[in-house]
């Protein structure tokens, strides 16, 4: 199934990174983007790359699309949905 939204990128979270049992860097990015204006409707997401810094990083105003996948995650007893994207194109 693909899960597709498109918007604008209106909050940069702060940067998570760190090395894997195997020595490989990796890096996470978080973003807030705004998916419908008339609404106001906000979407979280994240960006992993599991061989060092991610390529050319979206920044705070661009106007993307993403593909995406939803996963959940249990931590004592409650559950958490991560928007993943995996895809990522700059929208004019």
């Amino acid at each position: 199934m693909a899960n597709k939204a498109s918007g604008r990128i209106l909050i940069e979270l702060p940067i998570k990174c760190g090395t894997t049992k195997n020595g490989k860097d990796w890096e996470k990015r978080e973003y807030v983007m705004e998916i419908n204006e008339r609404y106001q409707t906000k979407m979280k997401f994240s960006l992993y790359s599991w061989d060092g810094p991610v390529d050319n990083p979206p920044k705070v105003g661009d106007k993307i699309e993403i593909s995406f996948s939803v996963e959940a995650k249990e931590n004592k007893g409650a559950w958490y949905n991560e928007i993943k994207a995996y895809s990522i194109e700059a929208q004019e």
